[in-house]
């Protein structure tokens, strides 16, 4: 198995590779890291701005919507209070307002009981569209509500529309009460008093608006998957919500029960005192939501829209995992082309080592290629190059001067062979010499001690036979000597 330790200590370019690498990682880091926190702050900051201004601009929509009704409708109250002494010419006026204004569905005029007492104790007329096309408009007198597909037993003085507008004596938007798969579940009115000459509150004029179409406009208006918006009445009732069921049982004030940020309480308040803004709440657990809102109506309803943070920055985290993935991808790459151009631009450092290898064991005559590079590396290989030819050829020089040396050697020791044969030859003659001379010798000293010691007694003739052989061992002796020291001439010569 590939031990990935020892592969980086024999290998150089990868060692260099990993250096790069460490480095492009350290400032790719760096550049992520600006770029992502960046990115995040202008990510959020230009999707809330976009939200932001989705959200006005719904606003500025509706609230024009409702401003044309609200002047339409007061407008209209004007010419029914210059006409209350006619009763039968007011019914026009109902269906002239349903009919000039694209956005109202339906107009009741409804007076106090007995107002008109030649038309019995309650007087109303309600002008509709039949159908959602708006191609049929019917008008009703029923005194028991203001809408004839309302099941209910309740006359219209019962109906908070009615009594007040009657009892405030203001302009106001109310929502019907009960809730039913009706029409008039789904519709908002616009309520004005009609007052008489005295300026007392007589009746009431209200031009309803779907809260169906309404909600559509509202709701359509997505700048994320999972954002949403909603609108508060007053004292923090839904007027539009995607969720349905939270329309009737429900206010914004339950939740402030259910959700345990604390920041959620302080948002509805603000939202209920018409103040406009933004905040990052938790509406569910775990769930951060940036909430953008506005006043709306003349500050009597609040906008809001809920965008989940994840739905914000989605597409920042696809960004990240795209960048990640092109980073990783690159520095692969960027890895992978400084492995082979690294290796390649080492290539020469090899073959120097592979050479330095065989010099080690020996063999000088390792050939390093030529090559024509100009940098380090190209100077170093011409070096190397220059200096195994300088080596071989001061090892052939060596060679040829031990070889020469050997021969001198050997001539040597031929030399100093003879001369110890020599050496012994003489050692020898010395000795045969020695052992010729000592008799001799032994004569000599035999006939000095008798001469010294009977010289008085021997005769003339013994002493010169005895001198006479004195002389001759001598002269034999002499010969001897002679004969030992002309032997290393001959041998010289």
């Amino acid at each position: 198995m590939l031990n990935p330790i020892r592969f980086l200590q024999k290998k150089l370019p990868a060692r260099l590779s990993l250096l790069v690498l460490a480095s492009v990682i350290l400032m790719f880091v760096a550049a992520l890291t600006f770029l992502f926190r960046y990115s995040y702050l202008t990510l959020e900051n230009e999707s809330l701005r976009k939200a932001d201004q989705m959200l006005a601009g719904t606003v500025t929509h509706i609230d024009n919507q409702l401003h044309e009704v609200n002047v339409a409708t007061r407008n209209m109250a004007w010419y029914v209070e210059q006409n209350l002494n006619n009763p039968d010419a007011l019914v026009p006026y109902t269906r002239q307002l349903v009919q000039n204004n694209p956005t109202i569905i339906g107009c009741a005029l409804a007076f106090e009981p007995n107002y008109y007492k030649e038309k019995g104790e309650l007087f109303i007329t309600y002008s509709y569209w039949a159908d959602e096309q708006n191609s049929e408009l019917v008008t009703t007198h029923n005194p028991m509500t203001i809408e004839p597909n309302f099941n209910s037993s309740m006359p219209y003085v019962a109906h908070n529309r009615f009594f007040i507008p009657i009892k405030e004596n203001v302009t106001c938007w109310i929502r019907p009460h009960a809730p039913g798969d009706t029409r008039l579940s789904a519709t908002i009115a616009c309520c004005t008093p009609i007052h008489d000459r005295d300026g007392r509150s007589v009746g009431v004029l209200s031009a309803d608006i779907s809260l169906t179409k309404l909600s559509n406009t509202i709701l359509a208006v997505k700048p994320f998957p999972n954002s949403y918006c909603t609108v508060l009445g007053v004292q923090g009732t839904y007027l539009i919500h995607p969720d349905s069921t939270n329309l009737y049982q429900r206010m914004a004030s339950d939740l402030i029960k259910e959700c345990k940020d604390p920041k959620v309480g302080e948002l509805i308040k603000s939202m209920l005192a018409g103040e406009s803004g933004q905040s990052l709440v938790e509406l569910k657990e775990g769930t951060a939501s940036y909430v953008l809102y506005k006043s709306l109506n003349e500050g009597h309803w609040s906008a809001a829209m809920v965008c989940p943070q994840s739905d914000i920055f989605s597409a920042n985290l696809r960004l990240r995992y795209t960048t990640l993935t092109l980073t990783i991808l690159g520095i692969a790459i960027i890895f992978v082309f400084c492995l082979f151009f690294i290796g390649h631009q080492l290539k020469p450092l090899g073959l120097l080592a592979k050479a330095a290898q065989r010099i080690k064991r020996g063999d000088f005559s390792t050939t390093i290629p030529q090559t024509d590079r100009t940098d380090e590396i190209g100077v170093l290989q011409r070096s190397f190059s220059t200096m195994q030819s300088s080596l071989v050829h001061h090892i052939n020089e060596m060679n040829q001067a031990s070889e020469e040396l050997q021969q001198r050697n050997d001539e040597l020791s031929e030399i100093k062979n003879k001369v110890e044969e020599s050496s012994r030859l003489k050692t020898r003659l010395i000795h045969q010499i020695a052992d010729k001379m000592i008799p001799p010798v032994k004569l000599l000293e035999s006939a000095m001690k008798e001469l010294s010691s009977n010289y008085e007694n021997l005769t003339e003739a013994d002493i010169h036979a005895m001198t006479d052989n004195v002389i001759a061992n001598a002269k034999g002796i002499t010969s001897l000597i002679d004969k030992m020291l002309q032997f290393p001439q001959k041998k010289k010569s």
